[in-house]
Parts: structure tokens; C-alpha cells; sequence
């Protein structure tokens, strides 16, 4: 080949190629929106099969698989504090696959119930739980939940830093499981039910309910969705629009026509939820989270809102400081 040109010159197709597949992308997401409106119009009144096509759009285990028997965990005290003691579990939640957390069990000779207590990016249950001191921005959830008496339980999602020195490529992982048919996100708020399963056969425990931050606030919004065990639930730091933020881990094919956070926040009615984001949060835009739940709120015509709380809180990417929401959580499984 003899015919020599500078790199720039292709500039302006590769600018156009660019912008074409965002002009595309565009066109599609309001295809889907319009579809999306349509096909959501039942879905308080046949709450059901909704709730069953959102198991299907995440994938197998929570479709296509039932469970032979209820996952029975190795337990390890690791302490006695003041008005409960610290557990290390740890369940098969599927053949050769084991999800463990921190167990903190509350001292009361009367059942109680039971939240569980999720997480984020680059989270671990030591981390929310004070193990390690600070607890960054989760700014001590775990110890404001259990300081209502309750049972609590933390799970070890596949989200712990790089700092543990076990590595793992959590998208990578979630793109080989969608191969298969399945996802990161329904293995685990499959495992997140197993351990649900087990708890409910405890007589020391009697309703659920669910707070989580970021990424836990994406597993309290779809495990709430699905399971109807969980009576309350806080949200914080998650909820917004997916066509905002795409991530792949969070996301599914075609879902766009299906569920996006407003209508996945509409399979919890009408059990108790409260949506809480940050206006100075600085990975996602707060007023898409004010655009998705105006979205909702319309979609509630029929139905009223009062089983939904919005609270944009001020502050940045973290777990709100006031503990009322957590108190009307604690009233609303107490009951």
C-alpha cells in the first residue's frame, strides 16, 4: 500500500460514527419508554406476573430453578456486646457457591425482626458494621438499625475493594453468568431470599425488613420487588433513571421496554418504601431521581403514594444522617 494520510483526517467520519450510534441509542430509548408506559399499565392490579417477568429480565436462579431445601449456615460467634452478639455465617446458597455476612443478633427473650443491612461498592460487612473503626459513608447504618432492638443481618455481595487482595472482575463475571442465562444480580438477590428462608424458620425472628446503600440500595430496590417477605424497605444513594446510568452490571437486554427504577419501585407497593438520594451526590444527578419519581407518583394516580417517601437529603454519596426513616422502617416490621 503506497497511499500515506495523516491520523486526523478520519476525524470527522469516526465524530459522525460516534454521534450515530448516540442519535440511535436516543431513538430506541424513547421507543422503549412509549412501549414501557404501555405495557406497565396493569401492574398494580396483577402485581404477579409482573413481579415474574422482572424475575425472568434478571435470569436464572430466580427463574428456571427450585431450591431442594433451606440453606442450613456454619456459624461463628465472634463477640458479646452490649445488647447483642456478632455471628459470622455463612449459607450455600447454590451448589458450590456460599454467601457469608455478620449476623448481629439482639438479646430479647420475645421474637424479633429481623433487617437486613446491604452494603455498596467497595463494601464488606466489617466495613458498615465498624470492624475496621471509620465506616465512611455509610455513616454507621448498621449500628442505627440495630440500636432499635432489631435483629440484623450484613451480606457479602461480590463488591469488596481492591484493598482485600482477593481479586475478581465483578462485570466480567456478570457477562459470563448472562451467557448462561443468568446475572450477578439474580444470584445474588436469589441468596439474599435463601437467607430470608432460613431466618424465617427461626423463632427468634418474626417480618423483614430491608436498608442499603448505593449498590446495597440497588439490592434493597430489587430484592424488595421480588420478595414480598420484606415489609419496609430504605433505598438510598441508588434509585434514578437507567437511561442516566448505564452500567452493565445493571443492566439487562431489552429491559428499557420493561422496568426501569420507577416501575421496578411499583412491584413493592404496598408494602413501605423509602427513596432517599443526595443533592450534592457525585455519582448520580439527584434530579434524575426527582424526574423518576414524578414518573412514579403519576403512575400512583390510582393507587395514592402514601406507601412511598422521596427525601432528597442534603448530602453527597452516602447514607442519609437522620434516623427517621429507619424509625418508621423499625414501626413498620414491628407491627
Amino acid at each position: 500500500m503506497n497511499y500515506r494520510e495523516e491520523k486526523n483526517v478520519t476525524e470527522r467520519n469516526k465524530k459522525e460514527y460516534v454521534s450515530g450510534f448516540e442519535h440511535i441509542i436516543a431513538e430506541r430509548q424513547r421507543e422503549c419508554e412509549s412501549r414501557r408506559a404501555s405495557y406497565i399499565a396493569d401492574i398494580f392490579s396483577e402485581q404477579g406476573r409482573y413481579r415474574e417477568d422482572f424475575k425472568k429480565m434478571l435470569g436464572w436462579p430466580l427463574v428456571g430453578y427450585k431450591a431442594e431445601s433451606i440453606p442450613e449456615p456454619s456459624m461463628q460467634k465472634l463477640a458479646d456486646e452490649d445488647g447483642y452478639s456478632v455471628w459470622r455465617m455463612e449459607f450455600e446458597i447454590l451448589e458450590g457457591l456460599k454467601m457469608s455476612g455478620l449476623f448481629f443478633k439482639a438479646e430479647s427473650k420475645e421474637p424479633k425482626p429481623l433487617v437486613i443491612v446491604q452494603h455498596g461498592g467497595l463494601g464488606t460487612p466489617e466495613l458498615i458494621s465498624g470492624v475496621y473503626g471509620d465506616t465512611s459513608n455509610y455513616n454507621d447504618m448498621l449500628q442505627r438499625v440495630i440500636k432499635y432492638g432489631v435483629h440484623a443481618f450484613a451480606p457479602q455481595l461480590l463488591l469488596w475493594a481492591e484493598s482485600y487482595e482477593v481479586e475478581f472482575d465483578r462485570k466480567a463475571i456478570d457477562a459470563r453468568l448472562k451467557r448462561v442465562g443468568s446475572s450477578v444480580t439474580a444470584v445474588e438477590v436469589y441468596g439474599i431470599t435463601k437467607i430470608l428462608d432460613y431466618f424465617e424458620t427461626q423463632d427468634y425472628v418474626t417480618n423483614f425488613g430491608m436498608v442499603g446503600l448505593s449498590y446495597g440500595g440497588f439490592y434493597t430496590l430489587f430484592t424488595t420487588a421480588i420478595d414480598t417477605r420484606i415489609k419496609s424497605a430504605v433505598s438510598c444513594s441508588f434509585f434514578n433513571k437507567r437511561d442516566a446510568v448505564g452500567w452493565s452490571d445493571w443492566t439487562w437486554f431489552n429491559s428499557a421496554e420493561q422496568f426501569d427504577d420507577a416501575e421496578i419501585a411499583c412491584l413493592v407497593y404496598p408494602r413501605r418504601l423509602c427513596i432517599e438520594v443526595g443533592d450534592a451526590d457525585e455519582l448520580f444527578d439527584y434530579k434524575n431521581s426527582q424526574d423518576s419519581f414524578a414518573k412514579l407518583k403519576k403512575m400512583c394516580e390510582r393507587v395514592g403514594t402514601d406507601w412511598v417517601e422521596f427525601i432528597v437529603f442534603g448530602g453527597v454519596h452516602e447514607f442519609c444522617r437522620d434516623d427517621a426513616p429507619i424509625e418508621r422502617l423499625v414501626n413498620d416490621i414491628s407491627k
